[in-house]
């Protein structure tokens, strides 16, 4: 039996993933030419898997690639490891030059081999840094130089991407902003790719002229994948498996995702699995219905428990833009209808649910982020006017 071909919550390769050729392009090409890039999208958007694919491609022409997940985060000492975790697992050549470049950088630091899995984060090596901040700082300036040292002794270019970047704010970020940018105003041999799911923090990072980073990449926002190469790609993925699918019915499963990969993705999973479990060769519109269905099933708890941690007019503003077919949120004539109250009072709603990741900002406009969120709100909505 051919294995379900819709493949979410992790890392999407090859054939699993999504199309998205025009930013494969425009991102390879930016990156070959060594401009730095902030790369921006809400979660699940397939960034993540994006990025790796360019960097597959980076490889192949002989350009060193390293990534960091920069989430775990917590501490300063824990970005140092991280940072160090993710240069050692490059394809570099022998570890222990990649060892010896550390030790010159970072003199005494103790250096620790870690096999996969240990202290909660994959295999590398681990770094013994002394307990003063000012030291942790010190160390952290000169591993931002890493890179630099490891292209120059291979004669090679270099990509570094960081990735959930804006979690540095936690971390006394405007010290380290500062350190960063004058560590990458000299490197000759490595591009950056600097990106992060929280647009607000990103914006203020690069966007504001009185921080360290303003101006230091080209920015790149991601968006949801246009329905047109969606739907092939649907149609595609379903074929492998000898399940036909007609363009209605991808569209209507489009039009229920809002286009967003992860829930596209996961939503057509439910589709594959109703028609094995049926031994159906095609996908019945009933199907699609079932599927919602198992997904709001599966969610409903998740959902109450967010939705019970909402108040007031934060409430208010998730049911009407769940209901409503505007998206001009801020107007007028939006927030009459749906007594939203004043410009401020919906701005207070706005951040608080942008903070939280309820909803995002698409282009000028902002949507609730999760596709089948929306849905249960609706049908909430609906069984409260039907009570």
């Amino acid at each position: 039996m051919v294995d379900n071909p819709f493949v979410f919550g992790t890392i999407v390769r090859d054939d699993n993933f999504a199309d998205r050729k025009n930013e494969l392009k425009e991102l390879t090409r930016d990156l070959q030419s060594h401009t730095n890039l902030i790369l921006f999208s809400p979660r699940r958007h397939g960034k993540t898997s994006l990025i790796f694919k360019v960097m597959r491609s980076l490889e192949k022409q002989g350009i060193l690639c390293a990534y960091a997940d920069l989430y775990p985060a917590t501490t300063k000492a824990r970005l140092a490891n991280i940072l160090a975790t993710s240069i050692t697992k490059t394809n570099t050549g022998r570890l222990e030059e990649t060892l010896s470049t550390i030790r010159d950088l970072i003199s005494p630091v103790k250096l620790t081999i870690r096999p996969e899995g240990i202290s909660g984060i994959t295999g590398g090596i681990e770094l013994e840094l002394s307990k003063g901040s000012s030291d942790t700082d010190d160390h952290l300036a000169k591993l931002y130089d890493l890179p630099e040292k490891i292209a120059q002794k291979k004669k090679k270019k270099m990509v570094v991407v960081l990735d959930e970047f804006q979690e540095i704010s936690k971390l006394d970020g405007t010290k380290i902003e500062t350190n960063l940018r004058s560590k990458l105003q000299q490197h000759q041999n490595v591009s950056y790719v600097f990106m992060g799911s929280q647009r607000h923090l990103l914006d203020q990072m690069f966007h504001d002229k009185n921080r360290a980073l303003y101006g230091s990449g080209k920015p790149f926002h991601l968006g949801r994948i246009p329905a047109f190469e969606f739907r092939v790609f649907i149609k595609d993925r379903f074929k492998t498996g000898g399940i036909n699918i007609s363009d209605h019915i991808a569209s209507k499963i489009l039009d229920l995702t809002q286009c967003h990969p992860y829930y596209t993705q996961q939503f057509c999973h439910e589709i594959w699995n109703i028609c094995i479990s049926k031994k159906s060769k095609s996908v019945k519109e009933d199907f699609v219905h079932e599927a919602l269905n198992q997904v709001m099933r599966n969610q409903s708890h998740a959902y109450a428990t967010i939705w019970d941690s909402t108040k007031g007019k934060q409430r208010a503003l998730l049911m009407a833009m769940a209901i409503s077919d505007e998206n001009k949120i801020f107007s007028s004539g939006f927030r009459e209808k749906y007594q939203l109250g004043a410009p401020s009072t919906v701005a207070r709603a706005v951040k608080y649910l942008e903070e939280k990741g309820l909803i995002e900002k698409d282009d000028k406009d902002y949507v609730i982020a999760d596709a089948f969120f929306q849905e249960w709100i609706k049908q909430l909505g609906h069984d409260f006017t039907h009570t």
